[in-house]
């Protein structure tokens, strides 16, 4: 069939449409609706949540370093976990270069991690102990967790705080938890809660059903990121009981042998004078038989025996202690190196210092 040509010369009309009724135009209509509102929606909530598309760009600007994303992995952050983990920009820094923007002041505290408000970025010590396989992707989740803690309104803080206080009191009488509660009573005034959230969050097993609840927000297997606190926590742990039964050990020793030679002192002064008076009767011929001079001789014989076994005992103990001591010189180097791989300074007056 042939196509008609256009004639030019001829004026174009407007082309006419039936109006449609019925479904087909209802829906057009309300899709429109729906277009405009959702618009509509969209503007107030950016408005609304300016940090949350500030956190969004940050995400998608930064590209996470293969360590920082097995962190991630490992602690089982959900994709809102991994968002604001990502979003703190999180940097894993050693020495000087990590220490300018995380420090301690306080002796014998190593800083592993720390969360700035200010710049709302997230900085990780480098530790490289193999010994302390999973501790830093515990550091990791807790830095998160301040992370969301800090985008939290004061309404969902206040619905945490009696949960938070509920699972701390349950471990009231954890002498290691409360020693950590003083610390950042000293360090960080004011922030209880903020750091409750962060250490029930990554090392308490159980907790209020409500409060799991709202972790299951940020990890999608909270207990294994807890194991991985337990194991390297572990290390510690064992490194200290050792140290703890070695020092019980050398005191008990040291009691024993005070006071065994303070007896072996005794006993031989006291012996001496003895055979003194012995031999001083025995040359007067004071003894009545053979038989009284053997036996009183026997009986000096004897106790210089006793005591010379006694003696024995402490120069075998003393050896002990000895040997002891030089276990908890090696078991001190230990922890000297645990203590530096998390980042706590030897002391000035320590053969390590300088």
């Amino acid at each position: 069939m042939a196509i008609p040509e256009l004639d030019e010369s001829a004026p174009l009309r407007p082309r006419r449409e039936r109006a449609r009724s019925g479904p087909g135009r209802i829906v057009g209509l309300v899709v429109g609706g729906l277009a405009v509102v959702a618009l509509a929606l969209t503007g107030t909530w950016v408005l609304t949540h300016p940090q949350r598309v500030t956190d969004q760009f940050t995400v998608w600007t930064y590209t996470p370093t293969t360590t920082i994303a097995e962190y991630a992995d490992r602690s089982t952050m959900t994709d809102e976990g991994r968002f604001l983990f990502y979003a703190s920009r999180p940097e894993v820094l050693a020495g000087d270069d990590f220490d300018g923007h995380c420090s301690s002041e306080l002796e014998g505290v190593g800083i592993l991690g720390c969360y700035q408000h200010g710049d709302k970025r997230i900085y990780l010590f480098d530790v490289t102990d193999d010994r302390l396989d999973g501790i830093e992707e515990v550091v990791a989740a807790h830095e998160m967790l301040h992370a969301a803690w800090d985008r939290m309104g004061q309404g969902e803080r206040d619905a945490l705080a009696p949960l938070l206080e509920e699972a701390a009191d349950a471990r009231s009488d954890d002498p290691d938890f409360q020693k950590t509660l003083e610390y950042y009573a000293q360090a960080e005034p004011g922030e209880r809660l903020n750091e409750l959230h962060s250490i029930i969050g990554t090392e308490f097993a159980d907790i209020p059903a409500d409060l799991e609840k709202h972790y299951a927000t940020y990890f999608s297997d909270r207990a294994a990121l807890v194991q991985l606190h337990v194991t390297s926590h572990a290390v510690f742990q064992q490194q200290q009981e050792a140290i703890d039964d070695i020092v019980a050990r050398l005191t008990a020793l040291q009691e024993g042998v005070d006071t065994d030679y303070a007896t072996y002192n005794a006993g031989y002064d006291q012996l001496n004078l003895d055979i003194v008076d012995f031999n001083t009767r025995a040359n007067a011929g004071e003894f009545s038989s053979q038989s009284q001079f053997t036996a009183e001789r026997n009986a000096l014989i004897q106790r210089q025996a006793d005591l010379d076994a006694l003696y024995a005992t402490i120069v075998d103990r003393k050896n002990q202690y000895d040997a002891l001591v030089t276990q908890l010189d090696d078991l001190n180097a230990q922890v000297d190196e645990l203590n530096q791989s998390i980042n706590i300074k030897p002391r000035d007056d320590s053969p390590l210092g300088g």
